[in-house]
């Protein structure tokens, strides 16, 4: 009876040692979906840490059916001002004007079509890089959750995509290329060797 005694009580310490073991394991796995960050509100935003600022109400929402129907848009709610994306989709629902339509006009108010052309082009990169930046503000209030795996999924898995897509249409090439081309124009485009000091305007 003695050694049955000491068997059953061996086993039942081995059990609740088990059970311990699985539910901290349970409670381990269980934290990255838990908004266990810290975190504050107000009106139009919430504060992780109390200095990162994020833009999204649901902590768990991802986003990216935001633009399956932009609807909402038109006549948006509270509640869908603070869905994720919302801002994002706001601001791409108005392409950028085009380049080629501005030029004509300027052309049929009688400006020369170099001087017409260089204007255009310069306005849209203008407007794009300005829109891009925009963009990035957007995207940066939009990753931070109090939830780390939802943190992790908007960095990682949406925010890349994000990116190819809103990088300004103007990059160091095509920018030496327009001041090559527009510099002669003054006042309107940089001088051609802005980028090396030189504010002088040359022929």
């Amino acid at each position: 009876m003695k050694l049955l005694k000491n068997f059953y009580n061996k086993f039942q310490n081995r059990f609740k040692t088990k059970s311990k073991s699985k539910l901290i394991t349970l409670f381990l796995f269980a934290l990255p979906f838990l908004p266990i960050f810290p975190y504050g509100r107000n009106s139009e935003s919430i504060f992780l840490f109390g200095f990162i600022e994020g833009s999204v109400d649901n902590f768990y929402e991802i986003g990216l059916t935001a633009f399956n129907d932009e609807s909402f848009l038109d006549n948006p709610s509270e509640y869908d001002k603070g869905k994720a994306l919302y801002d994002l989709a706001f601001e791409l629902k108005d392409p950028l004007p085009d380049p080629i339509e501005h030029k004509n006009y300027l052309l049929e108010k009688g400006m020369d079509k170099g001087l017409a052309s260089c204007i255009s082009l310069r306005d849209m990169f203008y407007v794009d890089y300005y829109q891009a930046i925009e963009y990035r503000r957007i995207m940066n209030k939009y990753v931070p959750s109090p939830v780390p795996i939802i943190w992790f999924g908007r960095s990682a898995l949406v925010r890349w995509v994000l990116d190819s897509v809103s990088l300004p249409a103007v990059n160091s090439e095509t920018y030496q290329e327009l001041n090559n081309k527009c510099s002669k124009y003054k006042n309107i485009f940089p001088p051609k060797d802005y980028l090396k000091g030189d504010f002088s305007f040359k022929k």
